[in-house]
């Protein structure tokens, strides 16, 4: 960068550029003491080339030529055998062919020798005229089909002489034929420092007597080099590795620039990395190897015009990028041209550095305008103001330096809550600018704004690490806990600095969250997780093999969830990268068999599917044959009722009979595992649809109208309602089943809102159309709208000693904000990773053949008792699940009690009444509210229908109740009770309830009610409303037809009774 205060070197008028950056980065070049050096000068080579034949050491000059293009022209020489001359061959030496995957890897020659046959002539006759055209025809008359012929001479010649036998005898052959003389040889050897082949070869020339002292950074910088260079030679070793094979070459080539190594070689060994980017590389891949070749032609040869030369080659490549990472790149080298011109070394109008500049501002300014993409942006404004920097010191505009310095203060600013910007090139940049920035206040403000930036960013790091530590010493059986330290360590670790800690607390946080069953939120982590390592992959040119285990756990999430794009997505990787990834063979064994655990848990699913979702199926056989899933295919062909095509195309054998088949399906519907896949498929459909989660036992659900906004909505509100309430098991007490929540788009409104119905348990979230919650503007205001849904649930839905206590511990102690930031974030981290918003079966479009419609006539599974040596069989393992010890899906809530309806409608007790002798009589519930009593009937009547058949509203009446009248009773008004095959292991549940103890001076309407119901085995259940003055008003529209009522003695109750509920209230 420009600078006026001049170190001890740059006093100098026109400093080097190897000379400045020596002194100011000494750790990047050699720190050999003494070098192998080999004195020769161009008179003395001279000479000794125009007496060879006197000393008849022709022989030797051969070998010497042989030696001095194999390193110049082709590396690919046959050793000369024959007598001198070129003897029976002809030739003194040619190329043998190489295979493209070889030649490729040269970093000396012309690739063109590898396919080419080429033959060599090499003389030291006088006459070197009738010599190269007598060579030239016995070459031709071998008619081995030498596409080239390369005559090399001893003697000088004339370039009018060389150029007209050139042309000559090219025609006249139709080969094309070169003469290097004696200056080309001089040349290469002198000027190109190849002396060692003069004096290994020719004997000529000496070297210095002082032993090489090879540095320690040097011992291991040629250490490295040479085994990657031995990697490199085996073409085996990157089979199916082809990217990290680029990434070695350009490390290759860095080692051997910052090893001071010859000009040739380190020119050789970028253009191989360059030649191997564009084969295989990704496309940072290509710009790295081309930026990285420019940069060493500057730094260490000062070549000032192959920068001019290669620059706008470069610009062309990187200005079509969106990625402000690669415009840095630019910006650096457009750096180089501010120092030419500060240097003296080239005029402004040389650099053309005006145009370069706006060509690149352009460029930059699209990119700060994209602001979804905030760390992007910022970067770009980072290289912007450091060309206007640049722009101010080359203009001696210095008063116009103070507006950098606040531009810059504006961007430590903007980076406190983005933790993937690149802090460290910022701060280098200011204490740099300090050289020349003077007194000014702006500066010494920045410098200020720099150090707090700095010091709040390390230290909330190193608190988070405290919390980090402490969540690695936990194991699952505290997975809430883990989640509270987590959650707020994970915010303050995302930070680009401490990326492998951040890693770290998100695999832990996902498992966490998974081990609670709260599968959004882990989905969430998982997602976070994904596109940090993605980032990390991109940075390097190669993903993180950390990446691996990732993948298969999105998988099991995906499987979990019934996320079936999102498990597709995951195979498609995990197969990417058992193709890509440098793996161990026994790595590659291991993700083979969890690709395979993946494909039967996913078979297990289909065979134990909806009959709508697997409607909806119809493309999905073509993209699961695509993807290597033959037993998912298998099973949902068959679940179609496709047994012939399974036939057909060798699925199943023709010999295998059909009861063996459908055992084999039977086995794999029947797997452990398929009681934790039932439930709906997540398709991503672009039609109305719901997305549910079960927190605290109950459910809830959110029905989207299909569009992409509303279901990156759904997933958002899920996960973040799951992170909300995540710790939350101990303290509250839901008393709903489930919430339907309704998320209606619409263009009239601005800003987000909802509203939930405490009589009816549903409600609405209404977003404007407009709004992108993945928009990074407005993600503090998607947040905080996700915590007011949240504030809305726990009203609404759940009961607690103390709420405002409760979201103090959350908010304040719990960092609560933290947990849903990060979910809020996670459809951001998803597009990073898949490039798209939501992932659907038609994204494998390209592969999709045809549609299975479900046959009408399809098999039925017999479900069937797996044996020790069944299971044996079919290995189903979730990704090695932790244990769930704190699962919000052990918890299960039953409740008929709408706790804000029956609150309102002021429940009085209960009486009875028979119409009509020929039906059953009637129990009333007496109500004072009649509009709440009629929502809490038609709830009733909506979920059990006017005949509540399956008992789901469990009535019971406890007589003869302890130091009570003997004709008081208690009602008891609760859910059925479970039966106990529907129990999951260590499951808890929670029944809403409603009793009241009545206090009638006789049993009359008792007993006569009584008698009736044993009669006629039923009763009319309904509500009946109060009034001030004369009987109650009975609401006989809502009465359900019901059968079961438990009638028992207070002596008679057992505490596994469901009336013991009722004992001691």
């Amino acid at each position: 960068m420009t600078n006026n205060k001049k170190s001890p070197t740059s006093a100098l008028e026109k400093v080097l550029p190897s000379q400045f950056m020596r002194e100011l980065r000494p750790e990047y070049y050699s720190d050999t003491e003494d070098r192998v050096s080999y004195i020769l000068d161009a008179l003395r080579l001279e000479y000794y080339l125009e007496s060879i034949t006197q000393r008849n050491q022709t022989h030797d000059f051969e070998i010497f030529c042989r030696k001095l293009c194999e390193r110049t022209i082709c590396p690919n020489l046959r050793s000369h055998t024959g007598p001198d001359g070129g003897g029976d061959s002809k030739v003194d030496t040619e190329t043998y062919p190489v295979s493209e995957k070889i030649s490729i890897l040269f970093y000396v020659g012309d690739q063109k020798s590898s396919d080419e046959r080429w033959a060599f002539a090499i003389s030291a006759q006088e006459d070197w005229k009738s010599k190269v055209r007598d060579d030239v025809k016995k070459i031709y008359e071998t008619n081995r089909g030498y596409k080239r012929i390369i005559f090399v001479t001893s003697r000088f010649a004339r370039d009018k002489d060389r150029a007209d036998i050139e042309d000559d005898l090219s025609k006249q052959y139709d080969i094309p034929v070169t003469i290097h003389d004696r200056s080309w040889i001089v040349q290469e050897v002198i000027e190109k420092d190849r002396k060692d082949l003069a004096f290994n070869y020719l004997g000529i020339g000496e070297t210095k007597t002082d032993p090489l002292r090879l540095g320690p950074t040097d011992y291991s910088r040629t250490q490295q080099l040479a085994d990657i260079e031995k990697s490199i030679e085996d073409p085996d070793v990157f089979r199916g590795m082809e990217r990290e094979r680029v990434t070695e070459a350009l490390v290759a080539a860095k080692l051997s620039r910052n090893l001071e190594r010859p000009r040739f070689e380190t020119d050789g060994r970028f253009l191989r990395a360059i030649r191997l980017a564009g084969a295989d590389g990704t496309d940072r891949q290509k710009l790295k190897a081309k930026y990285e070749h420019i940069w060493t032609a500057f730094w260490w040869f000062d070549d000032f015009q192959f920068l001019k030369n290669n620059y706008d080659s470069f610009e062309n490549l990187v200005l079509k990028s969106e990625d402000a990472i690669d415009l840095e790149l630019l910006c650096n080298l457009l750096q180089l041209f501010f120092n030419c011109v500060f240097h003296e070394h080239m005029s402004r109008e040389e650099c053309r550095i005006d145009e370069r500049i706006e060509r690149l501002k352009l460029a930059l300014e699209k990119i700060i305008s994209n602001k979804n993409r905030p760390n992007n942006s910022l970067e770009a404004q980072t290289s912007l103001l450091i060309i206007q920097m640049n722009q101010a010191m080359q203009n001696e505009k210095r008063d116009g330096l103070s507006d950098i310095w606040k531009g810059f203060s504006q961007i430590f600013e903007k980076a406190g809550g983005l933790g993937e910007f690149n802090v460290d090139r910022l701060i280098g940049m200011v204490e740099i600018a300090g050289d020349f920035a003077g007194n000014d206040p702006a500066y010494n403000t920045l410098i200020e704004e720099m150090a707090d930036f700095v010091s709040g960013r390390k230290s909330e790091a190193e608190g988070a690490l405290i919390l980090l530590k402490r969540a690695q010493k936990l194991d699952f059986e505290s997975n809430l806990e883990m989640i509270r330290l987590l959650g707020k360590a994970t915010v303050r670790l995302a930070k680009k600095e401490y990326r492998d800690e951040l890693v770290e607390a998100l695999q832990l946080l996902m498992f966490a969250y998974r081990s609670a069953g709260l599968l959004w939120a882990a989905r969430a982590s998982c997602t976070f997780l994904t596109a940090t390592l993605a980032l990390e992959g991109d940075e390097r040119s190669k993903l993180p093999i950390r990446f691996v285990p990732t993948m298969k756990t999105w998988g099991w999430l995906a499987l979990e969830l019934r996320h079936i794009p999102d498990l597709l997505f995951a195979i498609q990787l995990l197969n990417g990268i058992l193709a890509t990834l440098p793996l161990a063979e026994e790595s590659k064994t291991k993700v083979s068999e969890d690709i395979r655990e993946l494909d039967l848990a996913l078979g297990c699913l289909f065979l134990n599917a909806d009959e709508d979702d697997i409607q909806k199926l119809e493309t999905a056989p073509d993209v699961l044959e695509a993807l290597g899933l033959f037993s998912a295919r298998s099973a949902l062909l068959y679940i179609m009722g496709y047994n012939d095509i399974l036939r057909a195309d060798g699925s199943f054998p023709e010999s295998e009979p059909d009861e063996e088949i459908n055992r084999t399906f039977s086995l794999l519907a029947s797997q452990p595992i398929a009681e934790s896949l039932r439930g709906r498929f997540v398709l991503n459909i672009e039609e109305p649809h719901s997305l549910e989660t079960s927190i605290l036992g109950m459910t809830i659900e959110i029905e989207v109208e299909g569009s992409e906004q509303s279901i990156i909505l759904a997933q958002a509100i899920l996960g973040s309602l799951e992170a909300f309430f995540a710790t939350t098991l101990e303290k509250i007490s839901p008393h709903t089943e489930r919430l339907i929540l309704q998320l209606m788009e619409n263009e009239q409104i601005s800003a987000p809102s909802v509203e939930i119905d405490p009589m009816e348990m549903n409600g609405y979230i209404y977003w404007p159309r407009m709004l992108s919650s993945t928009n990074y503007e407005d993600q503090s205001r998607f947040t905080s709208f996700l915590t007011v849904i949240a504030g809305h649930v726990l009203t609404v839905c759940c009961m607690t000693e103390n709420t405002e206590a409760l979201l103090e511990k959350l908010y304040a102690d719990e960092a609560v904000y933290n947990r849903i930031t990060m979910i809020a974030h996670a459809s951001n981290s998803y597009h990073r990773v898949t490039s798209k918003n939501v992932s659907k079966i038609s994204d494998w479009q390209s592969v999709i053949k045809k549609s299975y419609k479900p046959c009408i006539i399809r098999p039925e599974i017999e479900f069937i008792t797996i044996k020790s040596d069944d299971i044996d069989n079919i290995t189903v393992n979730p990704g090695g699940m932790p244990p769930r010890l704190k699962d919000h899906r052990a918890i299960s809530v039953r409740s008929v009690i709408d706790i804000h309806s029956w609150d309102r409608a002021d429940w009085k007790g209960a009486g009875y009444a028979q119409f009509n002798p020929m039906h059953p009589p009637y129990m009333a519930l007496l109500f004072k509210n009649a509009d709440a009593a009629r929502k809490i009937f038609t709830r009733w009547k909506k979920r059990f229908g006017n005949h509540d058949k399956d008992e789901e509203i469990s009535l019971s009446i406890i007589r003869q109740m302890p130091q009570h009248n003997k004709h008081h009773y208690r009602v008891l008004i609760t859910s059925k009770f479970p039966h106990k095959d529907t129990f999951k292991p260590i499951q808890l549940v929670t029944m809403g309830r409603k009793s009241m103890l009545m206090e009638p001076k006789n049993d009359i309407n008792l007993e006569r009610f009584l008698e009736s119901y044993h009669h006629f085995n039923a009763f009319f259940l309904l509500p009946a409303i109060l009034k001030e003055a004369g009987p109650p008003e009975f609401l006989f529209d809502l009465a359900i037809l019901k059968h079961n009522l438990s009638v028992k003695l207070a002596s008679e109750i057992k505490e596994n009774d469901i009336e013991f509920m009722a004992m001691h209230i």
